[in-house]
């Protein structure tokens, strides 16, 4: 929503962000669609999971600690271990 080049006002990136809060949106994961794309093409099972780290409607700065950004990079990796678990329990 911020890239290199905009042809939008802040504005408008704040209207569409409301927008898309409103009709539930919690996160826009853009980076993972790429490899969502490649996967489904290649027939190849593939999953994605997200950590959100801000609502950038409050802003699009990281202002969390060190510590609390790293307990965030575990929570994927948690849940992850647990599909597997039941996965792997039930075959």
């Amino acid at each position: 929503l911020d890239g290199a080049i905009c042809e939008y006002t802040n504005a408008d990136k704040m209207a569409y962000l409301q927008k898309a809060y409103d009709a539930g949106t919690r996160n826009i994961e853009m980076e993972a669609r790429m490899f969502a794309a490649f996967c489904h093409k290649l027939n190849i099972p593939a999953a994605v999971v997200c950590v959100t780290l801000l609502n950038r409607l409050e802003g699009d700065q990281i202002t969390q600690p060190h510590d609390v950004l790293e307990s965030y990079d575990l929570r994927p990796m948690s849940v992850l271990l647990e599909y597997i678990k039941t996965k792997t329990a039930s075959a």
